[in-house]
């Protein structure tokens, strides 16, 4: 806080992920003249996560309504937004996705960087050696046994300490190295597009950096390291050399393919902060969901027509009525989250909104572009789409008939197993879609 406003993160402004709004009460006084309290408010607008926002301070949003959020991201390969902040997330049963891979790997490359700038840990191992030059500590009864009694008279037992680099915690990161590189090989050879290539080229050299630093370190093919106390976490590590800390957990998360949840606020991966766009997230699950449930059908993004469709047609002035403009159709577009066609009819416009409905119709603006598009597109079924609140019902909802277009609303319950109600769901929209049907 300053005496002009407040500083905050420029990265977190310019992407919108939070704004301030003025708040008035709501027990205002019944004079209007009188003055009131007119508060300002920090909102999250529209994704979850740990979102830094100046120096050490930082804000966990939480998603609005209960929600697998870890299952839709691995549904929709959805983007994540990593910010240079690290949250702790809770480890996942089963074995890691993807793009839960992408994010451990570039993570623990990432934490690798202030590893090395601290330095390696270091052992001092006890050796044996038989010498003409001695050094450490001459074993005097095993050289009367061993070289003595044979005649050898230039040569004695020692025993050393040696300073060695090759401990269980460096073999453990020798190898997640290892393994992240031949992960990033077999990414550069899938059909990704060129941005997120060059990315992983980025990475794979940081990733070359790393080994070239661990180049005195002897591997351990049987993996023997995984048993070492500090490697399984129950040994404390040293405060300097505190970054092992976070680098070994994310090691044995590669090395044992870990996945983790995106849910709770809790656990031992020390990751960047990833942020996730709940209303893009939601939309894209349904849209694939549908696609994958429903048969027979054509589930199309009305936000991707190729070609696109207009929202004006063209329309001759009538005699007698004077303009003074005639505009052209313009680049208005009828953009619906999820078209349900079937032979370049268009059956069902659905929109799809991370907004629980609490009053029982949905948002009026919804239903108002909503409406219109199916106008447009010669429609008479049209549904908003919600994530349910723990007191709902899930299901289908009929909410009225706007002129000749009829309106529904399906609430579905996003917490337990959201694939069981978008099933439900997919039955529902084949049920509508065949509405048409009878009608002809």
């Amino acid at each position: 806080m300053t005496d002009r406003g407040v500083r905050m993160r420029q990265d977190v402004l310019r992407r919108g992920f939070v704004e301030w709004r003025s708040v008035v009460a709501n027990n205002l006084p019944k004079n209007a003249t009188e003055e009131v309290m007119v508060e300002r408010k920090l909102y999250a607008k529209g994704v979850i996560g740990l979102v830094p926002l100046a120096g050490n301070l930082s804000v966990l949003v939480q998603p609005r309504f209960p929600a697998s959020v870890t299952h839709m991201v691995s549904v929709c390969e959805w983007p994540t937004i990593a910010l240079d902040v690290v949250r702790h997330y809770a480890e996942a049963p089963g074995v890691a996705e993807e793009w839960m891979l992408d994010r451990l790997v570039a993570d623990f490359l990432a934490s690798m960087r202030g590893l090395l700038a601290q330095g390696l840990m270091r052992e001092y191992k006890q050796r044996e050696a038989v010498t003409s030059t001695s050094k450490g500590r001459i074993l005097l009864g095993r050289t009367i046994r061993e070289q003595a009694s044979r005649g050898v008279d230039y040569q004695v037992n020692i025993s050393y300490f040696e300073k060695t680099q090759t401990t269980p915690p460096n073999q453990a990161l020798l190898a997640a190295v290892q393994w992240a590189l031949e992960w990033l090989d077999v990414r550069l050879q899938a059909s990704l597009s060129k941005d997120v290539q060059q990315a992983i080229r980025a990475t794979r050299r940081e990733a070359v950096r790393h080994l070239h630093a661990l180049r005195f370190i002897e591997g351990d093919v049987e993996r023997r390291f995984m048993t070492d106390p500090y490697v399984q976490g129950s040994r404390d590590i040293p405060e300097a050399r505190s970054e092992y800390r976070r680098a070994l957990r994310l090691a044995v998360a590669l090395l044992e393919r870990k996945g983790f949840t995106l849910e709770g606020s809790e656990g031992v991966f020390g990751l960047s902060s990833l942020l996730l766009s709940t209303d893009d997230l939601f939309e894209e699950y349904v849209r694939r969901r549908l696609r994958q449930y429903t048969a027979g059908l054509e589930v199309l993004d009305g936000n991707a027509l190729n070609p696109a469709r207009k929202l004006f047609e063209s329309a001759e002035v009538p005699a007698d009525v004077t303009v003074v403009e005639r505009l052209g159709i313009g680049s208005n577009k009828v953009q619906p989250d999820i078209l349900i066609e079937d032979g370049g009819q268009t059956l069902l416009i659905a929109d799809v909104k991370y907004q629980a409905v609490s009053n029982g119709h949905a948002d009026r603006h919804a239903l108002e572009q909503i409406v219109t598009y199916a106008e447009r597109l010669k429609c008479t079924e049209v549904m908003t789409v919600h994530p349910c609140m723990i007191d709902q019902p899930p299901g289908l909802v009929l909410s009225g008939r706007i002129g000749a277009v009829r309106v529904w609303q399906y609430r579905i319950s996003l917490a337990q197993d959201p694939d069981a109600g978008m099933k439900e769901m997919a039955r529902a929209v084949e049920a509508l879609c065949r509405l048409k049907e009878s009608a002809e």
